[in-house]
């Protein structure tokens, strides 16, 4: 590859234009389509209104309240699942940094963010060696995969802006170890890890340092063939520095997540001794295996739910990766002889296997089990984001390969014939295989067998009922799903026909460089916008002044006002709310209106998850809920529709919406108990829960190996004076010594807890909550949640930025030396 390329070679005009000249151009392509693809919040005053977005901003609700009264930060969630800390819901930076830019270009969501992904993929590819319209083909090809609308649409905004910031880091990493750029390299690797950690999505950051794994392991292994191990060493040693430098730039939340991971279900939990998270819930939206052809045939199994046929619960959308990748991979892998090319292959394929999940459990149960923090993340499928933009570097390889031989008139169909040829039959038997495939699901007819049977109150065994649901099946489903495969199929034909036709033009000589690099450009930038605005529905585009909040507004009931009103009940606490009338743990909107017992977050405290698991104590019980269980945490109200009768319970109010139960024999925050037992292992306590094992308003069940005692005392007396969350202060008073339980669930990092101003030791009380020994006579009891990790974290967090800003700086003074010498 050459900087200049002459037109008398037939690359034509764009290839004979000065570097700088052909970089404006390629960047001003990649400006251009997300502006044009996103007109309606670029330029038409709307926004995507994202649910995960309005969801977070409900579970935030308690978080964003304390920080706008006491301008400071909470630290703690006192709206959700009892309490849980706000680390994985909501905690503000405390050093600035880059990012905070994104705030100023917040109302042109997602362009802005395209424009960092898109022109960090060109970049890294021009300093890979490629020509600026293949780097731009590259860049496209991965930024247009249709995962990005699908994550959009959803609001999984850190997820896209970690994926936006990975080929930043990718590219500080080539620069530093292959392009010998010490400043320069150590600079943009550090700030981009730094800026990828604060995009606040680990799991995405954790499949692109397997990346960095792989592409260090091959540099290794040239230096060992080229014997320059000392140099290698050197630069890695400036790798390692960049590395730590760069997670101490977000070691404010790397810090508090790393203290919270063990107490969370990403950390197991205590009545198992697991360390990670379940195999099956982590397994749960695993790629199938025939399904990773949507790669290249998007509606193969129906795209998006309720179309979706394939083996996950459902989806939103396939990870269309575009036609023309295929040719290109191909081609490369059958003709570029180049190391870091399968490289990048390896670790994309590795990506495949990873993805399948559940479904090739030979690699994956093995790497659930051994492989350092591969226990902790959920959904494999999300795996294939990292693969396309692995796959999308190889099949730049292929372009280019096929570039460089047209502009040395070197082309040959002879050379073309195993790639292109392989393709044709890839393609072929796909389109074979779209006209042959059974298009109804594993266990389809017998799920629809079973609804047909209780909406007719007849056996599910019964053969009318099994040939009424085969008939609906093949009547109803299989039709649409074969029609959607099939107008696929031939759009796979047309798109490989005409990116093959245009290298045939090249090869010809009927066309020139440039004209047919636009064209394959263009081809493969139709074909995947098309296929994207499939997965962009209308409805979440909305006028630009829909809020969250207002969104949130907008959805509440009646019955949510009633709540609203009593849910003090003249006490400095609120009580919680258990919303079994709205899919209470996996739905925080009820909790932007009062605290509740549910929620939504994938990362939850696990004792709380212990609790309100499907078999869990807290639906145990004569009538399917412990109301023992309930009134200890401090539950108040609960909703569900009318009619339900249940002990200890009245109906408090009767709305369109719904009907709201109170609790009768509801528990204080905090009171104090007539005895303790203790115990050792988190089982035992856990048994206690279940109903009849104790009367839990007057036993508390301590897990430690001390002797704690407590004395029945009529004078005894506990009220809770202060109350925010994060800050609680009790006022007791009694004759004997006394244990007080506090119905706040238990988390031991951070809490800290005086009785008159001393220390005092919080223990963990009936499984999942707080409680503390208390002598005879007046007390005043204060709990703060004042985590050393946060405190710590900030310190290094502004360590790294004065870091960051003096290599800048070291940077900014060399290249202007290097100016002013180039000048002279």
């Amino acid at each position: 590859m050459t900087q200049t390329e002459s037109v008398s070679n037939g690359t034509s005009y764009f290839f004979g234009l000065p570097e700088s000249r052909q970089h404006i151009i390629a960047l001003l392509i990649l400006f251009l389509i997300p502006f044009i693809l996103f007109t309606a919040t670029t330029i038409g005053g709307k926004e995507f209104q994202r649910h995960d977005i309005t969801q977070w901003r409900a579970g935030a609700e308690s978080v964003i309240e304390y920080r706008e009264t006491y301008d400071k930060e909470p630290l703690w969630v006192n709206n959700m699942f009892g309490g849980m800390p706000a680390f994985v819901v909501s905690v503000k930076t405390a050093v600035p940094h880059l990012d905070r830019l994104s705030s100023v270009f917040s109302n042109i969501y997602p362009a802005f963010q395209y424009w960092v992904l898109l022109s960090g993929t060109y970049f890294l590819l021009i300093i890979m060696g490629f020509r600026s319209l293949t780097s731009v083909f590259g860049s496209l090809m991965y930024g247009l995969t249709t995962y990005f609308p699908i994550i959009i649409a959803a609001g999984h905004t850190s997820k896209f802006v970690a994926l936006g910031f990975a080929p930043w880091m990718i590219a500080g990493f080539w620069l530093l170890l292959k392009k010998k750029k010490m400043i320069p390299g150590l600079l943009l690797f550090t700030v981009a890890l730094t800026l990828e950690l604060r995009a606040g999505h680990p799991q995405i950051t954790y499949y692109f340092f397997y990346l960095l794994g792989f592409l260090w392991l091959h540099d290794l292994w040239e230096a060992i063939q080229q014997k320059r191990v000392s140099e290698w060493a050197q630069y890695t040693g400036l790798l390692a520095v960049g590395t730590l430098v760069g997670i101490m730039g977000h070691a404010q939340s790397i810090l508090t997540l790393q203290e919270y991971s063990p107490f969370s279900i990403r950390g197991g939990s205590a009545l198992d001794n697991s360390t990670g998270l379940e195999s099956g819930y982590a397994f749960a939206w695993s790629q199938g295996i025939k399904e990773t052809l949507t790669l290249w045939l998007p509606d193969l199994f129906g795209g998006a739910s309720p179309d979706y046929w394939g083996s996950k619960p459902g989806t939103a959308g396939p990870h269309y990766f575009g036609v023309l990748s295929l040719p290109f991979i191909l081609t490369a892998l059958f003709k570029q002889r180049s190391g870091i090319m399968y490289t990048f292959f390896a670790a994309g394929t590795l990506g495949v296997l990873f993805a399948w999940g559940g479904n090739f459990t030979l690699l994956n149960e093995f790497a659930f089990d051994y492989i350092p923090y591969f226990d902790k993340f959920r959904a494999p499928e999300t795996w294939l984001a990292f693969t396309s933009f692995c796959y999308m570097i190889v099949a730049v390889y292929g372009l280019e390969w096929i570039l460089d031989k047209v502009k040395e008139k070197g082309l040959t169909l002879n050379a073309l014939a195993l790639p292109f040829g392989v393709s044709a039959a890839i393609v072929l038997a796909l389109f074979l295989m779209v006209n042959s495939m059974n298009y109804s699901k594993p266990g389809e007819v017998q799920n629809i067998a079973s609804q047909i049977a209780r909406q007719n109150q007849v056996s599910p065994q019964d053969p009318r009922v099994e040939q009424q649901a085969q008939q609906y099946v093949n009547q109803q489903l299989v039709p649409a799903r074969e029609e959607k495969a099939g107008r696929d199929a031939i759009r796979l034909i047309l798109i490989f026909a005409l990116g093959a036709a245009i290298v045939w033009l090249m090869m010809k000589e009927k066309i020139s460089l440039t004209i047919g690099t636009a064209g394959l450009l263009l081809i493969a930038a139709f074909d995947m916008i098309s296929v994207d605005k499939r997965y962009i529905p209308e409805r979440v585009i909305v006028s630009g002044n829909v809020s969250p909040e207002r969104t949130l507004e907008s959805q509440k009931r009646d019955i949510d006002t009633y709540i609203q009103d009593n849910i003090m009940s003249e006490q400095e606490y609120p009580n919680r709310v258990l919303p079994l009338l709205d899919n209470a743990f996996n739905n925080a909107t009820p909790s932007y209106f009062y605290p509740s017992l549910g929620g939504y977050t994938g990362a939850k405290l696990s004792v709380i998850q212990d609790v309100i698991d499907q078999n869990g104590p807290l639906f145990q019980g004569p009538q399917g809920l412990n109301t023992q269980l309930l009134s200890l945490l401090n539950v108040k109200f609960m909703t569900y529709q009318d009619g339900l009768n249940l002990t200890g319970f009245s109906t408090a109010y009767q709305g369109q919406s719904g009907t709201v139960y109170e609790n009768e024999n509801l528990f204080p925050k905090a009171f104090f108990v007539d005895s303790v037992i203790t115990v050792q292992e988190p089982a035992e306590a856990y048994s206690y829960l279940s109903p009849g094992k104790a009367d839990l308003s007057k036993t508390a069940i301590v897990e430690t190996t001390e002797e704690l005692s407590s004395f029945a005392d009529s004078t005894a007396n506990a009220v809770v004076t202060y109350y925010t969350g994060p800050e609680i202060d009790i006022e007791t008073r009694r004759d004997k010594p006394g244990f007080l339980v506090i119905s706040e669930i238990w988390y031991p990092a951070g809490w800290k807890a005086t009785i008159d101003g001393k220390p005092s030791e919080l223990y963990k009380t009936d499984y999942l909550l707080r409680g503390i020994p208390v002598s005879a006579g007046a007390h005043k009891i204060s709990l703060r949640f004042e985590p050393d990790s946060y405190s710590l974290g900030v310190k290094l967090s502004w360590a790294s930025l004065i870091i960051q800003l003096i290599l800048g700086g070291i940077w900014g003074l060399v290249w202007l030396r290097g100016r002013n010498q180039d000048g002279a």
